[in-house]
């Protein structure tokens, strides 16, 4: 049997599809890259405009991957670089119950 994968799809300017790749408007959907449905428990995205959108996925072991734009910081890895595939947040989140990834806004969010 096949391993469910973690899929998105639309622009992808700023690498928020998390396939590894910059190819922009993906009209069917492809993989997230490193992220299987089994370890995923929760998702969230969020965009302030096309270039700008991310993709946030907690996983099993509450802690959380994040992927796409990351100019204001966003992917909360300590860098403010684009990222096409998804990336660990800082160490120090760990024990994640739930993350959100607001709409028009460049922030992320986890408790």
């Amino acid at each position: 049997m096949a391993e469910k994968r973690l899929k998105s799809w639309g622009n992808n300017r700023a690498g928020q599809l998390g396939d590894g790749t910059w190819t922009d408007f993906r009209t069917t959907a492809t993989t997230v890259l490193g992220l299987t449905s089994a370890e995923v428990v929760k998702i969230a995205a969020g965009a302030a405009g096309p270039a700008n959108g991310h993709g946030l996925a907690l996983l099993t072991d509450r802690t959380v991957q994040s992927w796409g734009a990351n100019g204001s910081g966003q992917l909360g890895n300590g860098t403010t670089t684009d990222s096409s595939t998804p990336v660990t947040t800082l160490t120090a989140l760990t024990g994640v119950d739930k993350i959100a990834a607001p709409v028009g806004g460049d922030f992320s969010l986890a408790n």
